[in-house]
């Protein structure tokens, strides 16, 4: 869907729609865990009890993370699957540790789920549209 800009001098231009609310806040939401899992990596690999293992599992997560983001931010039609995936396996995780860590790994579950499949998210990641 193409819209087309209001006031000024090229009214007439067209510009692809904004990016919507629910798919803007889980970009955000996987660049600050890719953001947080890069500085978890650096922290292990400079701490002399740091294993070898943790390094390589935040390394892994912070590449991602940030390749879901950009996936979301790049309006691929594929992109909401990996968002599910990556948030599932994350509440997982966290379900081991019972406190407020299980609490932000379920909650960002349901909000990838919830956000992702809201009619404005589904129709960004639907197709290009046809131009009205």
């Amino acid at each position: 869907m193409v819209v087309r800009a209001s006031g000024g001098g090229y009214g007439d231009m067209l510009r692809p729609p904004t990016m919507p609310t629910p798919v803007r806040v889980t970009v955000l939401a996987f660049a600050l865990l890719s953001l947080l899992f890069a500085l978890a990596t650096v922290h292990r690999s400079l701490a002399a009890t740091g294993s070898l293992g943790a390094v390589a599992f935040f390394a892994v997560m912070a590449t991602a993370c940030a390749l879901v983001a950009v996936s979301l931010a790049a309006r691929r039609r594929w992109a909401p699957y990996p968002a599910y995936a990556l948030a599932g396996l994350l509440a997982a995780a966290s379900l081991g540790l019972f406190g407020a860590i299980t609490i932000v790994g379920l909650g960002l579950l349901a909000w990838v789920v919830l956000a992702l499949n809201t009619r404005v998210s589904r129709d960004w990641f639907g197709g290009r549209g046809r131009l009205r």
